[in-house]
């Protein structure tokens, strides 16, 4: 059995889980056999990008998960999730991956329902709440600084004005400020924002996803896919150095599929719009399990 768990960058047993599945930095994929964990894996999160939060849900039934185990989730991808097979649990009150997949093994894990799943803009998740994390306060200016965590609203447009993921859609971004968790351009951007500002932020293609390489695009025997895949599902390969990777189906006929390893958004240029909802001092914790504490 393969089950999946939204993961703090950079994965493992050992990560924090993710509260909203769809802005995690890892997917951690873990082998179960025979009641044990066998292997581990992780998958990079690709995104929303085009597929919205239905993105995820390719990436990871293109991968052969069988069970995520999260904590929030809007109803939308959780219907995804359903349709497409994987089934979903909550982790309850596990904090690691490594103590998520013993609940479910003990068979502790409830079946995500309608207060698990959560609310969309406001961030507000029905009956399920989090866990609380204690901070120490802020002394001073609550502004937006290495070793924070923000929690964002946004609207990510293309240059056209063109909607292609919001915090309507999939929940506030929450991040660790100041470790790589967002694209370095938006991250210097907001720097020094302080609660309550609101912030547009262009980003031309080569700071954003980058510009579109022709050599990521490469035709595979259909057999070696799922049978039941689309255009625009994601599916992963594997490089030599063992890490997977998402690339998106664009092509598909009995014999052939063209899979392109680009970014959705890559040659894009793209527009982030911004409010700052939430600073808050991140914990050790938070800290040590960064990956610049990695």
């Amino acid at each position: 059995m393969l089950i999946a768990i939204p993961s703090d960058n950079p994965g493992g047993l050992d990560a924090t889980i993710s509260e909203h599945f769809g802005h995690c930095g890892a997917f951690t994929i873990v082998t179960v056999g025979n009641g044990e964990i066998a292997e581990v894996s992780i998958l990079e999160n690709a995104g929303h990008a085009q597929g919205g939060c239905m993105a995820p849900v390719q990436l990871l039934k293109g991968q052969g998960v069988e069970v995520l185990l999260a904590g929030g989730m809007g109803q939308r991808p959780l219907s995804g999730f359903q349709q497409v097979g994987i089934a979903v649990h909550f982790k309850e009150d596990a904090r690691s991956v490594r103590d998520a997949v013993q609940l479910f093994l003990n068979g502790e894990c409830r079946e995500f329902g309608e207060a698990q799943t959560c609310g969309g803009g406001g961030g507000e998740c029905g009956d399920h709440q989090h866990p609380e994390v204690q901070r120490e306060p802020i002394v001073g200016v609550a502004d937006i600084r290495d070793g924070r965590v923000v929690t964002l609203d946004f609207e990510l447009t293309d240059s056209n004005g063109d909607l292609l993921d919001s915090s309507s859609r999939v929940g506030p971004m929450q991040y660790l400020h100041g470790v790589g968790q967002l694209l370095p351009a938006l991250e210097n951007a907001v720097s020094g924002l302080e609660e309550g500002a609101n912030k547009v932020i262009e980003i031309a293609c080569a700071d954003a996803f980058g510009e579109r390489n022709e050599e990521r695009i490469v035709d595979s025997p259909r057999e070696q896919l799922p049978p039941d895949v689309k255009v625009g599902d994601m599916v992963t390969a594997t490089d030599r150095n063992g890490q997977s990777f998402p690339l998106t189906i664009v092509k598909l006929d009995d014999t052939t599929a063209r899979l392109d390893g680009n970014h959705p958004l890559a040659g894009k240029d793209v527009v982030f719009n911004v409010t700052v909802l939430k600073v808050e001092n991140a914990t050790a914790d938070e800290i040590a399990r960064s990956p610049a504490a990695s």
